[in-house]
């Protein structure tokens, strides 16, 4: 389906929820132990230089973000994603969420859609609905792992993979402390 369509599938069965379940949208980041260049101005003649490391690291964040509460839920490991990730952050969804009727937004991706994974979230009551392919702007979690980079990437380097991985989880575990950005933010328009 369009983009445009989906979006309104989106908004029938949220609307379908009627109050008594929660959104969330789903995806994955990839994040590369590596300095990211920010935007500065420095004067012409001036040198600037940032520490960076081999970049081969990456911690995996597999996250889950609902607009609802402004909540999110996620894993992480320097293991690739899979469906058995997947299948771990549905069982978490849903012990977050006892009773509740739960809406999945997620991604188009090959170990997203395993049968395993669409079995397991029936039978945790979890709602699947699948974005069309190349549609990032539809998932409200997008931004967030802009914000996440933003805040512990730009112009911040990190000599160990633990101090860099440390810097994500305490971003991750202390989102009350971003409220007033990420309710700007994470907008459902």
């Amino acid at each position: 389906g369009r983009p445009s369509d989906v979006a309104q599938a989106l908004r029938r069965k949220k609307g379908a929820l009627n109050g008594q379940g929660k959104v969330y949208f789903m995806d994955a980041a990839h994040l590369l132990h590596n300095a990211v260049a920010g935007r500065g101005w420095i004067k012409r003649t001036a040198t600037v230089e940032l520490k960076t490391n081999s970049g081969r690291n990456r911690l995996n964040v597999l996250g889950a973000y609902s607009p609802d509460d402004h909540s999110l839920l996620a894993i992480e490991g320097v293991e690739s994603c899979d469906a058995e990730m997947v299948c771990r952050l549905l069982h978490k969804l849903r012990a977050a969420n006892p009773g509740q009727v739960l809406l999945l937004v997620l991604d188009n991706v090959r170990y997203q859609r395993t049968r395993r994974v669409r079995a397991l979230a029936r039978r945790l009551r979890i709602r699947l609905l699948f974005l069309p392919p190349y549609s990032p702007n539809l998932n409200l979690i997008e931004r967030f792992w802009k914000f996440l980079r933003k805040k512990v990437m730009r112009n911040t380097y990190y000599a160990t993979f633990a101090e860099f991985r440390a810097a994500i989880q305490k971003v991750l575990a202390n989102l009350s402390g971003y409220a007033d950005e990420l309710t700007t933010l994470m907008t459902e328009n």
